[in-house]
């Protein structure tokens, strides 16, 4: 210990403490990067608003500041019908639609020289999609429709296409979380 204390060690001991808790209790990398631009600020903030900040909290009585080093900066900011300021945050979701399964799967079957029956198997995020397919001769994309290498008739397709039309996605809802601002004070906030 006293070794560690010439070479002046022991004093970034609990720095390095106090960083791997922050880390350990679900601080992202960004959050971190957003007190650390913000520094300055973020160390006049009373005790408890700074503990709010490094649990990625927004509670009632912070201000903008606060709640831009909290959470970032909001997807969309919009003013309610009684003056409130709304800050939105929308995260992840999936609008849905057609996917079409040729895009990836594989070709299989037939035989080697002649008429051969080609079974496609596409999977992706509109679901698994079976088909068949025959063709004639060797030769390469011999599958059905694929971008594979067919052997034989049907043959095996590497990368092939998939049979059928689109498959419709459902739509996933985004994550959306709302602080609502009045007088430039939170006066309600939805938890992460």
């Amino acid at each position: 210990m006293f070794a560690a204390m010439k070479r002046g060690l022991l004093p970034r001991v609990p720095a390095l403490l106090l960083f791997a808790a922050l880390c350990a209790g679900g601080c992202s990398s960004s959050q971190m990067g957003r007190i650390d631009r913000n520094r300055a600020i973020y160390e006049t903030w009373p005790l408890e608003v700074k503990q709010a900040v490094l649990d990625g909290r927004v509670e009632p009585g912070m201000d903008q500041d606060m709640v831009r080093v909290a959470w970032g900066e909001p997807t969309e900011v919009s003013i309610s019908p009684a003056g409130d300021e709304i800050w939105i945050y929308a995260k992840g979701g999936d609008p849905g639609g057609a996917y079409y399964p040729g895009s990836r799967g594989g070709m299989m079957g037939g035989g080697i020289g002649g008429t051969g029956t080609a079974i496609g198997v596409s999977t992706g995020r509109g679901g698994t999609v079976v088909g068949t397919s025959s063709s004639v001769g060797i030769g390469i994309g011999g599958g059905a429709g694929g971008m594979g290498i067919g052997i034989g008739g049907g043959g095996i397709g590497i990368g092939g296409g998939g049979i059928g039309g689109p498959i419709m996605s459902r739509p996933v809802a985004p994550d959306i979380r709302e602080v609502v601002f009045r007088n430039g004070t939170v006066v309600r906030a939805d938890k992460p």
